[in-house]
């Protein structure tokens, strides 16, 4: 199976890019070329997560309905196991505290990440 190279280009120039930019926010570096850099920076990950999504959403439809299902099992799973555990500690962690959105979103993002991350790096068989 052919990898596809422009994805791996795109993930490591948004590696490099973040660098970058965390090296100049550290820094505190204020002048124009840093400013542009950042902001072209911010303006390349929107244009990332909307290359990535897409990518996503083509590949996934040329699977299987039991490779989809499989992983749809995966997310639901690793979801629900996130959530309970990070309820439980929070629960027992700062039981006043518990906020429901950082209980579910951050688990959400990670069975994601988890479930479907490989899907852009799918090449053409």
């Amino acid at each position: 199976m052919k990898k596809n190279i422009f994805t791996i280009f795109m993930y490591v120039l948004a590696i490099v890019g973040l660098i970058i930019t965390l090296f100049i926010v550290y820094k505190n570096i204020d002048n124009s070329f840093a400013t542009k850099f950042v902001i072209g920076y911010v303006i390349f990950l929107f244009l990332f997560l909307f290359y990535f999504g897409t990518l996503s959403i083509i590949n996934l439809r040329k699977l299987k309905w039991v490779e989809i299902r499989k992983r749809l099992y995966k997310f639901i799973i690793s979801f629900i196991l996130i959530s309970c555990f990070a309820f439980i500690f929070y629960y027992f962690k700062k039981p006043s505290e518990i906020n429901f959105y950082k209980i579910l979103f951050l688990p959400l993002a990670i069975s994601l990440g988890s479930a479907f991350s490989d899907l852009p790096f799918l090449g053409k068989k």
